[in-house]
This record gives structure tokens, C-alpha cells and sequence, in this order.
């Protein structure tokens, strides 16, 4: 390097660093993480894109302290919450039993107040014990002790051979079963908030499928709806009945004001189905959230580890204090 310009030698030995740096065999790996694409809608009357925005990562939600109690707040001495089994429940229009199981949450009895309610469909082949062997009850449990999620109720139906069905009304189907038998019923025996904007659905795999199918058609009844490994890739679905047309073209989606959630495992077979779902609603500007979960396939392991997530997106702006929830002594708003 005789006769070298200094500032050249010092700029060949700052680039040597930096290559023999990155060519380090102990530099940290980067763990993949989720990715969460938000489609918002655009406030002016200008087309939005096809395209959405930018994916961002967004971290799994913790556990936070309690917030303080207001004066009006009940005190709840119980820890946890109950789980009630139904059983017998014999579906007229499906002509089969299909059991239920019910969670309800701590202080269910004590505080005599109307609760927000979760119906959480199971997938394909499994039974109402789908969701409470996942760990969903001890969840809100524990979400509710620390103040992480409200005092919700969640009812857990059976799918049965007629939910596995490509049948829809005024043929017997499980969306008769679900409307017109299951929920009059949750909502005569518990005390329920009867408004939309506190009751949600959701499911895994064809359970997935019936509560985009339900919630897209039936915005008056469900505000929020979610599909955890959906099952949106079914044949034989009338266009009418089915998700992925009904992103495509319903005239109705743009002013249903439903929040969405749809999530997948990157190696999960279903998840060419939701990416399509996700990308016909983002084409139109519809609001929704997708999560890709790097290294996950469609498994229970992948689901259990998304419970606090789950819930945490059902249960967005339903309060945690019981003091502010309505009295189940009277009618519900």
C-alpha cells in the first residue's frame, strides 16, 4: 500500500470491517416473527388501490395490571369461571343432538349483569370440547383475573354431520341450527348482551368457514367475526353462501361495519384460501386483519398459542368493569 492516499487506505480498512463482520458465524439469527397486514379504508372518495399497505409486525399482546377499579365497580371475589355442558340438545331442523358447552365468567352469578358473548365454532371432525381443550376458558380466566381481557361469555357448539354439510336454507343447515335454535336458546338460559356490537363469532377450519359465511350475511347480528385457519376453499358453496364470493362482489360488505380477523399458519394448506379472502377485501378497501404466523401449520399447538390473541381481538372495546355492564334484571339494551 506504498504511496496510498490515507483517506483511501482508512475507507479500504472500514469496508474490510464491515465484510469480515457480516461474514461473523456467531452473529445473532433473526427469529421470524408474525406478520400482520391491516387493510384500513381510505377516507376520501378516491379508488383505493389494490394493493395494501406495507405489512407490519406487531407483537403478541401480554398480560397488563388490572386498571384501577372506579367507585362503581363490583367486587369479584372468584377466580375463575364455570364451564355448563349441554348435553341434550336436539336440533329440529338438523335432526341430530348437538351438544354445547358454555363458559361463563367469574362473578357470573354474584354480579346479576349481562355479559358479551363469543360463539367459537370447532373445526371439522371435532366436538363442542374443541375450544376448552385448547385452554380457551382457563384464558379468559386468567385474562379477567389480570385485567387483560373483560368478563365475557363463550358458547362452544358442536359442528355434527350437518355442519360438515354443503346444505343452506331453506334446506336444513347448520346456519338454521346456529340462528334460530342455538342462540335463542343462550340467550333465554344466560344473561346475555343482546346487541350486535357485543356478540361475535368465530371458528377454526370449517367452523371458520360457517362464521364468515354467518357474520358476512347476517351483519345485523354479529359485529365481529373471525376465521382461525378457515376453511374457505369449500365446493360445492353457493356463491350466495360463500366467503370468498362474497369478498369479491357483495354490495353489502362496504357498509356492514364489521371488524374482521383471519390468521395462518405459513404452512398451513388453507392458507391460499384466506389470502385470497384477504386480497379481494384489501382490492375493495375493506377492513380486515390477517396474520401469517412464520414455521406454524394447521395443528392445535398453533391455535392454543393464539388464544390470548384470539380473545384479545374479540373482546376489543367491551369493558372490563362490572359495574358498567347492564343488569340481567332487566331487558337488555
Amino acid at each position: 500500500m506504498q504511496g496510498m492516499h490515507p483517506r483511501f487506505l482508512f475507507l479500504s480498512l472500514l469496508i474490510l470491517i464491515v465484510l469480515l463482520a457480516a461474514c461473523d458465524p456467531f452473529a445473532p439469527v433473526v427469529t421470524p416473527t408474525a406478520v400482520t397486514i391491516i387493510v384500513t379504508p381510505s377516507a376520501s372518495d378516491t379508488p383505493v388501490p389494490t394493493s395494501t399497505q406495507p405489512p407490519t409486525v406487531t407483537p403478541r399482546p401480554t398480560d397488563t395490571p388490572a386498571p384501577t377499579p372506579t367507585a362503581t365497580a363490583l367486587a369479584c371475589l372468584s377466580t375463575g369461571g364455570q364451564i355448563i355442558p349441554f348435553d341434550e340438545f336436539r336440533s329440529p331442523s338438523a335432526g341430530e343432538n348437538l351438544r354445547y358447552r358454555v363458559y361463563i365468567p367469574p362473578c357470573y352469578l354474584e354480579s346479576q349483569r349481562r355479559f358479551p358473548v363469543i360463539y367459537l365454532l370447532p373445526g371439522e371432525g371435532e366436538n363442542e370440547s374443541q375450544w376448552d381443550e385448547l385452554g380457551v376458558d382457563a384464558a379468559v380466566d386468567q385474562g379477567v383475573r389480570l385485567g387483560a381481557v373483560p368478563p365475557m361469555i363463550v358458547v362452544m357448539p358442536a359442528l355434527g354431520s350437518i355442519g360438515a354439510r354443503d346444505s343452506f336454507p331453506p334446506n336444513a343447515s347448520y346456519e338454521t341450527y346456529l340462528m334460530d335454535e342455538l342462540r335463542p336458546a343462550v340467550e333465554r338460559d344466560f344473561c346475555t348482551i343482546t346487541t350486535r356490537a357485543q356478540r361475535a363469532v368465530g371458528g377454526i377450519g370449517r367452523g371458520g368457514f360457517w362464521a364468515y359465511s354467518l357474520a358476512l350475511r347476517h351483519p345485523d347480528t354479529f359485529s365481529i367475526v373471525g376465521g382461525h385457519s378457515a376453511d374457505f376453499e369449500v365446493s360445492n358453496i353457493p356463491p350466495a353462501n360463500n366467503p370468498l364470493e362474497l369478498a369479491l362482489d357483495a354490495p353489502f360488505l362496504q357498509q356492514a361495519n364489521l371488524r374482521m380477523f383471519i390468521d395462518n399458519g405459513a404452512d398451513d394448506p388453507f392458507g391460499a384460501g384466506l389470502g385470497t379472502f384477504s386480497s379481494r377485501l384489501s382490492a375493495r378497501g375493506i377492513t380486515h386483519t390477517y396474520v401469517i404466523t412464520p414455521g406454524e401449520a394447521h395443528d392445535e399447538r398453533y391455535w392454543s398459542a393464539q388464544i390470548d390473541e384470539y380473545l384479545s381481538f374479540y373482546s376489543e372495546g367491551w369493558t372490563r368493569d362490572l359495574g358498567a355492564l347492564p343488569s340481567c334484571l332487566e331487558p337488555s339494551p
